[in-house]
């Protein structure tokens, strides 16, 4: 039996006529008649709506035998109607079959949500090793501009010393009193701005010398940008080799910044000018200041 005869015999056992078949799937009265004249075969959709308005399992509407129904012999065969009235015996669907195809198909379901859960868990992993390996690439970065910088320290550190070690040998080697303008000429200097009680602003400076000289004398010098220099004596701090400087800013010096500079005479008023420092940005709490003496 083919499909459309299928489809033919299933309507009459429903009661429907071809037109009333059509307007239960939403097709015309033609497409039903080409259905039943193998003339076409109705889509996945109508095929599906032919099994449930049939209450006829989809395996076995499709299970069509290889040749068409033969035409019986004798001239006496029941028309239509009495078709209708007596259908033929069908086979029971094999439920069997049935069962195990629904038992497989929820057996590929949950093997599907297995691997969908694995598969989530999986992205999971891959994300937070993702972001570990960023932090500790962000970990090497730091740590490697940490290297450069303590790198860069020793290198300056090791200079000073370098140049401090000359100073020292040049001093225990003068037999006369006199500087040595190829060595350096400042070990240390240090210095802070305080407020004063009347508001004003006010430098204090100490110079540890490189080197000594018989008759040598030192005094500072204060630069503005633009501006004529004015000169400080120093004072020499007692049992000390350091200088000392305190002085009161002017205003001028407060709003544009100033350089610090130390200036050493010898005995013969030969002068060697040494700047130690700029300072800059000066507020009530607070300064910026740039090193001069160890470049």
């Amino acid at each position: 039996m083919t499909l459309g005869q299928k489809i033919q015999t299933l309507r009459h056992d429903a009661g429907l006529s071809q037109e009333g078949l059509g307007e239960k799937l939403g097709v015309s009265r033609q497409a039903i008649s080409k259905w039943e004249a193998d003339g076409a075969v109705p889509e996945v959709d109508k095929l599906i709506a032919l099994s449930r308005l049939f209450a006829v399992n989809l395996h076995d509407l499709l299970q069509v035998e290889g040749t068409p129904r033969e035409e019986p012999e004798d001239s006496g065969e029941q028309p239509p109607e009495e078709e209708a009235e007596n259908p033929p015996e069908k086979d029971e669907p094999p439920r069997r079959n049935g069962r195990w195809w629904k038992a497989l198909c929820v057996v590929l379901a949950v093997a599907v949500c297995v691997q969908g859960v694995l598969l989530f868990r999986l992205n999971e992993k891959l994300e937070e090793q993702g972001d570990a390996l960023t932090g500790q690439e962000d970990k090497i970065q730091q740590l490697e501009e940490l290297t450069d910088n303590l790198i860069g320290q020793i290198s300056s550190l090791g200079s000073r010393i370098s140049r401090l070690e000359q100073a020292d040998g040049s001093q225990s080697g003068q037999t006369e009193a006199e500087l040595d303008p190829a060595l350096p000429l400042v070990s240390h200097v240090d210095f802070t701005i305080e407020t004063t009680e009347y508001g004003t602003r006010a430098l204090k400076l100490n110079l540890v010398p490189a080197q000594s000289a018989e008759g040598m004398r030192v005094r500072f010098q204060i630069t503005c940008p633009g501006g004529a220099a004015r000169s400080h004596p120093a004072s020499q701090l007692d049992d000390s080799s350091a200088y000392t400087l305190s002085m009161i800013c002017t205003d001028e010096e407060v709003a544009s910044g100033f350089t610090v500079s130390a200036v050493f005479l010898d005995k013969t008023d030969r002068q060697y000018t040494q700047p130690l420092v700029k300072i800059s940005d000066i507020t009530e709490d607070s300064w910026n200041a740039e090193t001069l003496w160890d470049q």
